[in-house]
C-alpha cells in the first residue's frame, strides 16, 4: 500500500512557466512540465533512472539498501519489516533515481517499487517516495514517468494499480492514475491485497505516448496552441502613459494605448473606474466580485482539494468528524442561488472550508498547506478587489 505521498512527491505540484517580452512588445510565455528540470539533468547525466531487483549483483544490492531506507524514512506507519520484504523480495522490481555528484559514488534519491504480473499485463505499486531534500524539483513526476515507460519496455504491462492512503491521491491524481477501475475484475482481484483505508487507484500505460519525452510534448503543443492564438489575437505591452505626470487628472478608458483593439469601450466598463468600495457595491456588482473571485479561487494550484466534496467512498469517516462540509462547488450552487447577500458571509464560508481541512489533516501534509495557501491568495484577493473584511 502506498502511503505518506502527499509529503513525499506531491507538495507544490505545478507547471513551470517563463515570461518573457520580446523586441515587438509581445509577450511570450514558456510553460514547462512539472519533470522539465529533472529531464535537464538527466540530459547533463547528473540523474539517471535504473530498474534494479534483487538479482544478487553488489551494485543493485546497494541501490535497494538504500531505497529501503528512503521508504522506511518516508513511509513512517509502514512497518519496516514489511518494506525490507517487499523491497528485496525477487518477484517485485523498483525504478531508482539515481544521482550523481562528482567526485562521489552515485546515491539513491527516490524510487517506486513494484511487482509486475506478467500474465495479466499489469503492475501493483507498492512504495514510492523521494528523499525530503530532493522533493518540489519535478523528480516525482518524472520518476513515475520513468517507470511506465520502464515497465512496458521490460514488463510489457499496460496497467498500473496502487492503493492510496488519503495523502497518495492527490499525487496519483497528477500522474493520471483515477478511481475508476477500467480493468475486469477477474484479471487484477484474485492478485492484490485489499488494504483497509486505502483508495484503489488505476493508470492506464499508453502505447502511444513516449511517457519520458513529456517535457518535449508538452512545447510541441504548447507551441500549436501559441500560433491558434496568435492567429487570433494581438498580445503587446504598451509603455506606461506619461499624461498623469503632465499634470492631467484622466482621460477617457478608450484614449489608453490598447484598450480599443482589445475590445473596451467606455460603454462596457463600470462607470467611475477602479476598485468597488463598501458604499458604491450594489448587490448586482458584489455578486459578479464574489463570481470573480470564486473563478480566482477553482483556477489556483492549491485548490484542487477543495474543488469537489469528499465522499464517504474516499474518506470513510470525513462527515463524522467534520460536521459542516464546505467545498467550492457548493459555494458555486449557493452564488448561483443568491445565498451570499454580503462579502461576510462568503469570507466566512472560504474559512469554514480552510479550517475543515485543516481539522481533519495534520499540520504536515499536503492538505493543510492547500488550506492555508488558499486562504491567504483568498484574502488578498479580497484586496485586489476593494472588499474590506475585520
Amino acid at each position: 500500500q502506498t502511503e505518506g505521498m502527499s509529503e513525499s512527491l506531491a507538495k507544490k505540484p505545478r507547471l513551470d512557466g517563463v515570461v518573457a517580452e520580446n523586441d515587438d512588445g509581445t509577450i511570450e510565455v514558456e510553460i514547462k512540465s512539472r519533470d522539465f528540470t529533472a529531464k535537464q539533468e538527466e540530459e547533463r547525466g547528473e540523474l539517471s533512472f535504473k530498474c534494479i531487483w534483487n538479482d544478487g549483483s553488489p551494485t543493485n544490492l546497494r541501490f535497494l539498501c538504500e531505497l529501503k531506507e528512503i521508504f522506511g524514512q518516508q513511509l513512517p506507519k509502514m512497518p519496516k519489516e514489511y518494506i525490507v520484504r517487499l523491497v528485496f523480495c525477487k518477484r517485485h522490481k523498483s525504478v531508482a533515481a539515481i544521482k550523481r555528484t562528482p567526485g562521489m559514488p552515485p546515491r539513491v534519491i527516490g524510487g517506486i517499487c513494484y511487482r509486475p504480473y506478467h500474465e495479466e499485463r499489469f503492475g501493483e505499486i507498492a512504495f514510492c517516495a523521494i528523499k525530503t531534500e530532493e522533493q518540489v524539483r519535478g523528480y516525482g513526476t518524472r520518476l513515475m514517468n520513468q517507470t511506465k515507460h520502464l515497465s512496458r519496455s521490460i514488463d510489457r504491462i499496460d496497467h498500473f494499480l496502487t492503493y492510496a492512503d488519503n495523502y497518495a491521491i492527490g499525487y496519483f491524481k497528477k500522474q493520471g492514475f483515477h478511481m475508476h477501475i477500467t480493468m475486469e475484475r477477474g484479471r487484477w482481484a484474485p492478485l492484490i491485497k485489499d488494504y483497509e483505508g486505502g483508495t484503489l487507484m488505476e493508470c492506464y500505460i499508453s502505447p502511444n505516448i513516449n511517457y519520458i519525452e513529456i517535457p518535449a510534448m508538452v512545447k510541441r503543443q504548447q507551441k500549436v496552441v501559441d500560433n491558434v492564438v496568435s492567429a487570433l489575437t494581438h498580445s503587446r505591452v504598451h509603455p506606461g502613459l506619461k499624461v498623469f505626470r503632465e499634470g492631467v487628472a484622466s482621460i477617457a478608458l478608450d484614449a489608453i494605448p490598447g484598450v480599443r483593439e482589445a475590445g473596451f469601450t467606455n460603454d462596457s466598463h463600470l462607470a467611475g473606474g477602479g476598485a468597488l468600495t463598501e458604499r458604491e457595491a450594489t448587490a448586482e456588482d458584489l455578486r459578479a466580485t464574489l463570481e470573480e473571485l470564486h473563478a480566482n479561487l477553482v483556477k489556483h494550484e492549491h485548490s484542487w482539494p477543495f474543488r469537489e466534496p469528499v465522499t464517504p467512498e474516499e474518506v470513510p469517516d470525513y462527515h463524522t468528524v467534520i460536521k459542516d462540509p464546505v467545498d467550492l462547488s457548493l459555494m458555486a450552487k449557493r452564488l448561483a442561488d443568491g445565498f451570499y447577500k454580503t462579502k461576510e458571509v462568503f469570507l466566512a464560508d472560504v474559512g469554514l472550508m480552510c479550517d475543515n481541512c485543516k481539522t481533519y489533516n495534520p499540520k504536515e501534509s499536503v492538505y493543510y498547506d492547500c488550506a492555508v495557501n488558499l486562504s491567504r491568495f483568498a484574502h488578498e484577493e479580497f484586496r485586489r478587489l476593494g472588499l474590506t473584511f475585520s
